[in-house]
């Protein structure tokens, strides 16, 4: 699968962080623990430290932790079955960054309908755009 964004290498390196490697296919969709990483993160206001949803779990050729991001979430992946060579043992699946004077927010949840009807995942989802929406205070890594 070839994802036309990745012909953009700004947008894939700097802007995400991160490559997609790929998702587990035995079975494609999984149940998982989404665990919060930065508490402290505006994004992760009024969120639980945990929750289980099942989707599609992206896998990525790098961590994002090596480009500066900030983890707002990461995955259990001894809650399902990534399978080799998934498994990276640190599993960010959520994480912002500031890029130059502007912000970004990354989750890589969603990839069906179901998921937006998941509150926890539309907390982070809202929490989300109003951080990278706010203008009151210079981007800072947190």
């Amino acid at each position: 699968m070839v994802i036309p964004a990745a012909f953009w290498d700004w947008y894939v390196d700097t802007l995400i962080g991160a490559r997609f490697a790929s998702h587990p296919m035995n079975s494609q969709f999984q149940d998982a623990r989404v665990m919060i990483e930065n508490t402290g993160h505006p994004v992760n206001q009024g969120r639980p430290k945990t929750w289980v949803m099942n989707v599609e779990w992206y896998s990525f050729k790098s961590n994002p932790r090596g480009t500066g991001a900030t983890i707002i979430a990461t995955l259990d992946e001894g809650s399902y079955k990534p399978g080799e060579p998934l498994t990276t043992g640190d599993h960010p699946i959520a994480w912002t960054r500031c890029i130059g004077k502007g912000r970004m927010s990354y989750s890589a949840i969603g990839h069906r309908p179901e998921a937006y009807a998941d509150g926890h995942h539309l907390r982070l989802l809202e929490n989300a755009m109003r951080w990278a929406g706010d203008r009151r205070e210079a981007c800072r890594a947190q």
